[in-house]
């Protein structure tokens, strides 16, 4: 990043929450860091390893398999599901970089391929503790907040990528991002539904 010579992980802390608070404002300043690839690859890693997180917290626990019986979630789950981690975020990454930029620029937007590989590294490090707090809620659903926190959570990823679109490319509103994406979910479910056979 081309900033100053100041030490950068003294300033990542307060510019990941600034991601919360004021999503637009802290995408224009990574923005104009101009991270390179090793810079963004670096923030999905830690994207990746809070996601991780997640699954560290089904330790100890059971599924039930195809019979009822109760299956203990041991290491080697454990493990799988790290490595799963893995994979996905770099493929989110990269795929979903790509998706955003066409669907942007088709609509108008102004940002460059580094801007949408910049905007999907930098919601990946941001929202990376949200994951483990969804899997943490799914855990003890029976708890009065853990469906609240769920929603909660899945709501604020989604409302912090619009906003980081809208920042990246120059759109007008962060809401009307939000309802686009709303509505291309839609349409890719409904697509999706209209390809599974239907049963007799």
């Amino acid at each position: 990043m081309q900033e100053d010579d100041a030490p950068q992980p003294l300033r990542l802390a307060p510019l990941i929450a600034e991601g919360y608070v004021a999503p637009g404002r802290s995408m224009a300043r990574v923005l104009a860091l101009r991270p390179d690839e090793p810079e963004r690859l670096m923030m999905v890693g830690i994207g990746i390893i809070g996601s991780a997180l997640g699954y560290a917290l089904m330790g100890g626990q059971t599924v039930q398999d195809a019979n009822g019986q109760d299956v203990e979630f041991g290491l080697a789950g454990m493990l799988l599901g790290y490595v799963v981690t893995a994979i996905a975020g770099l493929f989110q990454y990269y795929v979903l970089a790509r998706l955003i930029g066409f669907i942007s620029r088709a609509t108008g937007g102004t940002g460059d391929k580094d801007a949408d590989r910049t905007l999907v590294a930098w919601w990946t490090l941001v929202t990376a503790p949200l994951p483990a707090i969804m899997m943490a809620s799914y855990h003890n659903i029976e708890m009065p907040l853990a469906p609240l926190l769920m929603v909660a959570s899945a709501i604020l990823t989604m409302v912090l990528l619009a906003a980081y679109i809208r920042q990246a490319h120059g759109f007008s509103s962060t809401a009307r991002v939000c309802g686009a994406m709303l509505g291309l979910l839609m349409l890719f479910g409904f697509v999706f539904r209209s390809l599974l056979p239907v049963p007799a």
